[in-house]
């Protein structure tokens, strides 16, 4: 789908968000994989992802969530994760989202 993931703005705010948060910390390879495959699987680019999940207000000067987009991105990272039997993999989706600006809700482990 994608020759390189690293390239998208998107990414590269995760990536920029991660190490603020965590202190110059590094998302891991295996997690931009992952994301990698995720979009795959939607057959959708990140920044379409993130694009679609949050939209400029009336004014222009800031972003706010569209609630629907949100919800449907809940669910396809939950059944993403349900796929490769891997909490992992799906925390490493949201982590993507929440770096993003997005909201993200995991369901209670039992």
């Amino acid at each position: 789908m994608v020759d390189d993931i690293r390239s998208f703005g998107s990414v590269q705010t995760w990536r920029d968000g991660f190490a603020e948060y965590w202190g110059d910390a590094t998302v891991e390879d295996d997690a931009i994989d992952t994301l990698e495959q995720f979009c795959e699987m939607l057959r959708n680019d990140p920044d379409a992802i993130i694009a679609e999940c949050l939209r400029p207000r009336a004014s222009g000067e800031e972003l706010m969530m569209r609630t629907r987009a949100r919800r449907k991105y809940i669910e396809h990272i939950q059944a993403f994760e349900t796929e490769h039997e891997s909490r992992k993999m799906g925390n490493s989706v949201r982590s993507f989202f929440i770096h993003n600006g997005v909201a993200m809700n995991p369901s209670i482990v039992r």
